[in-house]
């Protein structure tokens, strides 16, 4: 069977989905508190606070998940810096049991895969021109104070003229970045970053799982990439942004469901569904129509 798309009135269309619960017993599941400001790796995670002993909230979201099993919660703290991890639920262990999903709540937090650009990552070229190599290829971003940059295209089926690039825009040569900066601005000593870990959130064989109020923004691939086999998995308030090619991906046999979410401004795809995946989109918004391929 192949996926399938249907339009019903909203923003951006909706891929159908049905749900089934079963009316299961509560688990006795843990919570997991995040905090990359106050919170320490060697704490126990399970209170918000720092309270003595080992009783304080872990720094890292991977952390939480090394602690984490079935049908757990995460509590991430909003903090003003983003959580630059990249981060992986696969199996059991990170799916739902009864009626408690495994769940992830943002508390409006960011996750990021931006990696800022050293100063000797950058080489002067003329007329204002700038260039920077990933060392990884295929997918690009550049950033500035944490936001994307525009990108310069050149016509379809034509390589990119150098000279033709505008002043605040970038584009893609051989492997390479090239920017043009604004007058008398200095890339070397203002933040600049490039997408640089691959892929925000990957899901892999997990059911009943609630990621909410989080963003995942400036990643080279995917900012949630649901790999297969997934069910149960619903998105609410997740913001999908800034990714070097898609906000969300969903193939194999996975079905998911997305609500009051956000998957905008992505460089390729904000949604993308191969195979036999299924997504039911609600009150969800995209800058750019769905990617839909066999």
């Amino acid at each position: 069977m192949r996926n399938t798309v249907r339009f019903v009135g909203l923003k951006s269309g909706l891929f159908c989905l049905t749900f089934l619960f079963c009316g299961l017993p509560l688990a006795d599941c843990g919570v997991i508190y995040v905090d990359n400001r106050t919170g320490n790796n060697s704490l126990n995670g399970r209170s918000p606070k720092i309270e003595g002993g080992k009783n304080g909230p872990v720094k890292t979201i991977q952390r939480a998940l090394d602690y984490a099993r079935q049908g757990d919660k995460i509590i991430l703290t909003r903090n003003e810096t983003p959580y630059y991890e990249s981060l992986t639920l696969a199996g059991r262990r990170f799916s739902g049991i009864g009626e408690e999903k495994f769940t992830i709540l943002g508390n409006g937090a960011i996750i990021s895969g931006a990696i800022i650009i050293p100063m000797n990552g950058w080489r002067e070229l003329e007329n204002g021109l700038w260039k920077v190599t990933p060392f990884r290829k295929g997918y690009f971003n550049l950033y500035l104070d944490g936001k994307s940059l525009p990108e310069y295209q050149a016509a379809e089926g034509q390589p990119v003229n150098l000279d033709e690039i505008p002043s605040g825009k970038w584009a893609v040569h051989q492997g390479a970045i090239y920017y043009r900066g604004l007058k008398n601005q200095l890339p070397p000593t203002e933040s600049f970053a490039l997408a640089g870990k691959s892929v925000g959130l990957s899901l892999i064989d997990v059911e009943g799982v609630s990621i909410s109020d989080v963003t995942f923004e400036n990643f080279r691939q995917d900012g949630i990439n649901i790999h297969d086999r997934c069910k149960d998995v619903v998105l609410e308030k997740v913001t999908c942004t800034g990714n070097g090619r898609c906000g969300l991906s969903v193939n194999g046999t996975s079905q998911i469901e997305v609500i009051d979410s956000k998957l905008i401004n992505n460089r390729i795809d904000d949604l993308a569904v191969t195979e036999q995946g299924l997504a039911d989109l609600k009150n969800t918004e995209l800058s750019k129509k769905a990617a839909v391929s066999p």
